[in-house]
């Protein structure tokens, strides 16, 4: 029987466990209910172009920590590492991660510095 024992909850919502494998070990658990993110970012994708006033910034995606760590292990992409950034923009262009999406249009790399 395994059995879990809270720990905390961070300010962001994620709560974290300790999951006792019943052999001594176990493991810490965490869950986040990323619902209220990615609904912000839909109102946000729908709110305008994503460009500020002076149109020299753009918002392109909010990622929750949550679907970093699930991207990293199912996609093998680490969206902090510069080499994995044209992954990350094929990604961001996939309609079935147009969740994470905060403006619309299409992603690009800018000269390999950013993205535009």
């Amino acid at each position: 029987m395994t059995r879990e024992r809270p720990l905390f909850t961070s300010r962001a919502g994620a709560t974290h466990a300790w999951r006792d494998d019943g052999r001594g070990g176990g493991v810490v658990v965490s869950t986040t209910d990323v619902t209220p993110m990615l609904e912000r970012n839909k109102q946000m994708a729908n709110a305008n172009d994503g460009y500020s006033p002076s149109r020299e910034l753009r918002r392109v995606a909010s990622i929750p920590f949550a679907i970093v760590h699930k991207i990293l292990a199912e996609e093998g992409i680490d969206i902090l590492d510069p080499r994995h950034s044209d992954r990350l923009v094929k990604l961001l262009n996939d309609p079935d991660f147009a969740h994470l999406r905060t403006a619309p249009g299409r992603v690009a790399l800018s000269g390999g510095d950013g993205f535009r």
